[in-house]
């Protein structure tokens, strides 16, 4: 052993924060959470958390309001903003970061013929308190099911779904000549409500819960369950 003095879980954080902030990716994160911190430190979350919040009142952190809180480096988070020509305002740098991790980057046309409509997908995507129903419309290949998945991305950056919510396809299509079947799979079914339900089933609704469910090709329903589809998107309930 040498003589030197024991490190305290304080400076552990700290040091590990400014490490990691140092070679932060914008363009792939927000900043840290204590779950992340806790980890490489081995110390224990609630331990973390509250160290890092004793931080970021000491002045030494910046803390992002999301679901997870997100924690990064004061000298980093100065230097990013001053980068992009921000003030170190805090509302700017959310901003920014959310711009930065903005899914639709991947989308050809994000910033030019589609940029309205984009525009509308994340205005829905947002809308408090959690998000409005959309209907995609266009032609056979125009890319409704990829502007879907980047949704459910953009929605998961954006802190409105967690990042562990399902994103769950169903192509109406496929069961248009069955639609007792088909309301069936979309709203679940009890045990002997037709021939072959041996057992309770939950719906996709159920299993999309909290997160995103895209029904491609969504005329194909009965108007029986357009009219349940209807009932759940304004009351938020079914049978």
């Amino acid at each position: 052993m040498n003589g030197g003095t024991k490190m305290t879980n304080k400076e552990r954080v700290y040091q590990t924060l400014q490490k990691l902030s140092k070679d932060i990716d914008f363009e792939a994160k927000q900043g840290y959470t204590a779950s992340e911190i806790a980890e490489k430190t081995n110390i224990k979350r609630n331990v973390a958390s509250s160290i890092l919040n004793q931080l970021y009142r000491d002045g030494k952190v910046v803390r992002i309001k999301s679901r997870p809180v997100y924690f990064i480096d004061k000298e980093i988070y100065e230097y990013a903003s001053k980068k992009i020509g921000m003030s170190a305002d805090s509302k700017a740098i959310e901003k920014f970061l959310r711009v930065s991790n903005n899914p639709f980057k991947k989308l050809i046309g994000y910033n030019g013929s589609l940029k309205s409509q984009v525009e509308q997908v994340k205005s829905a995507v947002t809308y408090p308190p959690s998000g409005l129903p959309l209907l995609l419309t266009g032609d056979t290949g125009v890319g409704k099911s990829y502007i879907a998945q980047l949704m459910h991305e953009y929605a998961v950056v954006s802190n409105v779904i967690p990042k562990e919510a399902p994103y769950v396809i169903f192509n109406c299509a496929k069961y248009a000549d069955n639609p007792e079947l088909l309301a069936a799979t979309l709203f679940g079914h009890v045990k002997g409500s037709f021939t072959g339900a041996d057992r309770d089933k939950p719906g996709l609704l159920e299993e999309a819960d909290s997160g995103y469910l895209f029904l491609d090709e969504v005329h194909r329903l009965s108007p029986e369950g357009q009219e349940k589809l209807f009932l759940f998107m304004d009351k938020g309930i079914f049978r």
